[in-house]
């Protein structure tokens, strides 16, 4: 898998962005109100699935509420191998996690809705994304009054469009942070802040039913809000492909040394 991201990598131009949008983080984190934005393909069951007859993708959107029940979601999206993701939303969508978070009082609370993207977006529909339905979409997160955003992405294009869409949100005036694991294609676009993991396509918050894996990826990923002061840093995670027993890290392990670990590496 390594060396067929890592190829395709290579071959593929991506977005290319100089200037970094940059809002620093307005409030603590367990005072702020987040909003979920994942490229994953995810959608209600009851919503247009993503239209997958253009090879360029489709660059639209999808609301999900953020109390909805795992039997009302699917995936609608071609272009990764999704089927640990259906059976766990998380790797893709982590939103059982961050209402987890929510409870312990680690966050403050979540934003009334989510958002959904099929991020395999390319050729012409690039800028409809970025002129259009990213906009469009951070707007809505505007009105929610949303103080951050996480952004996850599923498969390679995803973290272009993750990044595109991430740069919008912050240049509205809200903190993000996103997750990449593909870090070329990252770099290229300059999202203000992001956590890389190598990790596979469909697994951005690591294997299926970790709940300690993917809470410990998602406050790493967090906690960069307040640790990265350079817009455009990328931080290499330390965490290997079912290398690492989160389960035996103990929960009470300090978010900063946990930071301080991620610059390091």
């Amino acid at each position: 898998m390594d060396f067929v991201k890592e190829s395709w990598q290579r071959k593929y131009q991506a977005v290319q962005n100089d200037e970094v949008p940059w809002t620093p983080l307005a409030k603590p984190i367990e005072e702020s109100r987040i909003v979920l934005v994942t490229t994953g393909g995810v959608h209600l069951k009851s919503d247009t699935p993503f239209d997958m007859s253009d090879s360029n993708g489709d660059p639209s959107f999808r609301m999900i509420p953020s109390q909805a029940k795992p039997e009302e979601l699917m995936i609608t999206h071609d272009y990764y191998d999704h089927r640990d993701a259906d059976q766990d939303l998380n790797l893709v969508f982590p939103w059982q996690i961050l209402h987890g978070l929510v409870e312990e009082g680690i966050l403050g609370s979540l934003s009334d809705q989510f958002i959904s993207f099929m991020g395999h977006i390319d050729g012409p529909l690039i800028d409809t994304l970025v002129r259009e339905t990213a906009i469009t979409a951070s707007e809505k997160i505007q009105q929610m009054q949303a103080d951050i955003a996480l952004l996850g992405p599923s498969g390679g294009l995803c973290n272009q469009t993750v990044g595109l869409v991430q740069r919008e949100i912050e240049s509205r005036g809200i903190s993000t942070v996103s997750l990449c694991i593909s870090r070329k294609i990252c770099a290229s676009v300059k999202p203000p802040r992001a956590y890389h993991l190598r990790y596979p396509y469909g697994h951005a918050l690591g294997e299926p039913f970790r709940q300690a894996q993917q809470k410990r990826i998602v406050l790493e990923s967090l906690k960069l809000l307040e640790s990265i002061k350079e817009p455009g840093t990328i931080i290499d995670s330390p965490f290997r492909w079912k290398r690492d027993r989160f389960e035996e890290m103990a929960d009470g392990i300090s978010l900063t040394e946990g930071k301080q670990e991620a610059i390091r590496n």
